[in-house]
């Protein structure tokens, strides 16, 4: 995982502090998906997954930024709100489906995301020989379009 060579190696925290950070970004991420859930059935889903969507895009740029143990905690803690909309984005994604198609129709989009993001890491390590950052902000980046595409274009009523 790219994170950990940029977090250990360009950072220069080291391995136990990386894995304090993964601890406090599981445990955020924990204490945050139930309540979420329940909390979006309520007030609805759309504003849940524009937060998923923004914590994965605000995170690789919180990595990038942080310049001492604190902030890259804080870091790590936006990364654990990665979580916030995730019951919410995978209710949206079972209620589309057609009740007899459900399994069939989450497999394949299970199938079209992993197949999506295979190229990912080859697109990082070429972006890293560049320079270690440029592969953050390009996540960041694309994460920021990716969310305004999605708060403009899907109407609550598909969210809901």
């Amino acid at each position: 995982m790219i994170t950990i060579l940029y977090v250990t190696n360009v950072q220069h925290f080291t391995v136990k502090q990386y894995g304090t950070l993964v601890a406090i970004q599981m445990v955020t991420s924990i204490m945050v998906y139930i309540p979420a859930g329940k909390i979006a059935d309520r007030v609805g889903r759309k504003p849940f997954v524009i937060a998923t969507f923004f914590s994965f895009a605000l995170f690789p740029l919180a990595i990038v930024a942080a310049s001492s143990f604190a902030v890259i905690v804080l870091a790590f803690m936006i990364g654990g709100l990665r979580e916030i909309g995730e019951p919410a984005r995978k209710a949206m994604i079972v209620d589309l489906a057609q009740d007899n198609m459900r399994a069939r129709s989450i497999g394949l989009y299970y199938l079209v995301r992993s197949l999506s993001i295979t190229p990912a890491a080859a697109i990082g390590g070429l972006l890293w020989s560049i320079s270690p950052q440029v592969p953050f902000i390009v996540a960041g980046a694309i994460g920021l379009i990716g969310t305004v595409v999605f708060a403009i274009t899907v109407e609550e009523k598909y969210a809901s």
